[in-house]
């Protein structure tokens, strides 16, 4: 099995790593490129030194080293590199050579990643500034181990860089559940009335506005949003409506659940209303009583401890987000996440005014853009796969270096972009294939979970069998490999046509196909190709 991550340093930096499987570290200031890595590491710290002219010369000496460890980055590689901070800006002059060295060396790693996708900039600010200089830097560990970063920060450290790694990786949760009473705003609407319940500028109003715009940004990075809350419907959406300070607003939210029922049922219905998991939602309230219900009843949901005082507000919310939310960089469908999942609401009323599943389908106007091995589209068929868990026939997890290593070795990978009469839901199927002689072996194919129930999949699978039939295929190899969350799919290939040559005690699955002529056009599902 291939290790994790090789990290190049100049210090003794192994304390901070103990907790992490998998690593491998280069000898002090050298630079060596061993084989079977999936991450390369660049984790350069600051030299402790009295004179600040020569520590200033170090880092521009380190910035010429990444520069030539960033040319042997290759198309399979990915180089994370850690920004540098000074945790001691002592000088003896006003002008600092050190500050002015460290800005050009963080200035040259966010011009490496911004022009290299396989590199990631890892700002290394976002840790240190938790930590006082006595907390982050122990004397006695540097001077007897050469290790400047405290041992005891070990842990923290560990949980900070897994979800760094996990933000490139794109695995966050979806969904962001919040309660309102002393939760978005201060006070209770039943109690406290519609001008009573507090927001503004002034303590403690301050407090809950600034949290709504941490909400609403968060929003905007792609999460989505839903309400449950112990409150009268029309009192709320008077609240959104009169209350000029509220920041949100009644449609940055794609799912409510505003009555009196129990929380933990509410959640479960806000999931099945968007078509996700119950283990992608983080819920907050303010509440124990309702945190516990909610523990307990579905501990697959994130539920953070609130905090007791509005001025700690800001920290938790940021915390939420770095806790489980976080991202390195957005694609278009993380954008426009809320639109997509509120034109879902519109499909599915529209559903229900049909009696005619055929007809419906029809009258929806749905196309599909399909696109083969576009490196364009990458960084959001990695997400996909990161991401996808109910439809999602193998379930294997690839990053963007891994599907361009696949199409180098001649993997073909299909992805389709789905839209209809309410509107575009972006990139949402994918199917990836490897190719040997005239048999074709489906890797992964999976489809996203706001377009199910619309005939998408079988389209998209026949439109792929075709081209594998004009191309010259004529053998098909397919498996469905279970999890606690696919076996809605379980059987999907038995139903498309495939034939089942092996299954274990797993319930793994086998299945062959052999194309002797080509399949139905998918406009007999009502849906056209674009």
């Amino acid at each position: 099995m291939a290790h994790n991550f090789f990290i190049f340093r100049n210090y003794t930096i192994e304390p901070l790593f103990d907790k992490i499987e998998g690593c491998g570290f280069s000898g002090y200031n050298d630079i060596e490129f061993p084989a079977d890595f999936k991450y390369y590491v660049w984790f350069y710290l600051l030299p402790i030194r009295v004179n600040r002219a020569t520590i200033a010369a170090e880092v521009d000496f380190f910035r010429k080293k990444l520069e030539l460890v960033a040319s042997n980055v290759t198309s399979s590689s990915i180089l994370l590199c850690f920004t540098m901070t000074d945790p001691d800006p002592f000088s003896f002059v006003a002008d600092d050579p050190v500050s002015e060295a460290i800005d050009t060396y963080n200035n040259f790693i966010f011009e490496l990643a911004n022009s290299n996708r396989n590199i990631k900039a890892m700002d290394f600010r976002s840790f240190t500034s938790k930590y006082s200089l006595r907390e982050l830097v122990d004397s006695r560990h540097f001077y007897m181990s050469l290790v400047p970063i405290n041992p005891k920060l070990a842990g923290d450290f560990s949980s900070w860089f897994e979800q760094k790694v996990n933000a490139v990786e794109s695995i966050r949760k979806k969904c962001l559940v919040v309660d309102l009473d002393n939760t978005l705003w201060g006070g209770i609407l039943g109690e406290d009335g519609i001008t009573g319940i507090t927001l503004g500028n002034t303590y403690p109003g301050n407090c809950y506005t600034d949290f709504q715009s941490f909400i609403r940004e968060i929003k905007n990075t792609g999460v989505i949003l839903a309400i449950c809350s112990k409150n009268n419907t029309a009192d709320v959406k008077q609240v959104f409506s009169n209350r000029d300070d509220m920041v949100l607003q009644f449609d940055d939210f794609s799912s409510t659940r505003i009555n009196w029922k129990n929380k933990a049922e509410n959640i479960v219905e806000i999931a099945q209303e968007l078509n996700i998991g119950i283990d992608s939602m983080v819920f907050l309230d303010d509440s124990p009583f309702e945190r516990e219900h909610v523990k307990t009843m579905l501990p697959e949901v994130v539920v953070p401890d609130f905090p007791k005082q509005p001025y700690f507000l800001v920290d938790f919310i940021k915390d939420v987000y770095n806790n489980w939310f976080q991202t390195y960089e957005l694609t278009a469908e993380d954008t426009a996440k809320t639109e997509q999942y509120q034109q879902n609401t519109q499909r599915q009323k529209a559903i229900a005014q049909h009696h005619n599943m055929e007809s419906f389908l029809k009258e929806m106007e749905i196309k599909l853009r399909i696109s083969e091995s576009n490196p364009v589209h990458i960084p959001r068929i990695a997400q996909m796969t990161q991401k996808t868990n109910q439809f999602n026939l193998t379930t294997k997890r690839y990053t963007e270096r891994e599907i361009k290593n696949m199409l180098k070795k001649g993997y073909i990978v299909w992805d389709a972009s789905v839209s209809d009469k309410f509107g575009d839901n972006g990139i949402t199927a994918l199917a990836i294939l490897k190719v040997e002689g005239t048999t074709a072996l489906i890797d992964s194919f999976l489809l996203s979970c706001r377009i199910l129930g619309r005939g998408i999949e079988t389209a998209f699978l026949n439109h792929i069998l075709n081209h594998l039939f004009d191309e010259g295929f004529r053998t098909i190899v397919a498996t469905f490999i279970p999890t606690e969350k696919n076996m809605q799919v379980e059987s999907f290939y038995d139903n498309t046509g495939f034939n089942c040559v092996s299954a274990d005690n797993t319930r793994t699955k086998v299945y062959k196909l052999e194309l002797t002529e080509k399949l139905r056009s998918s406009e007999l599902f009502g849906i056209t190709l674009g």
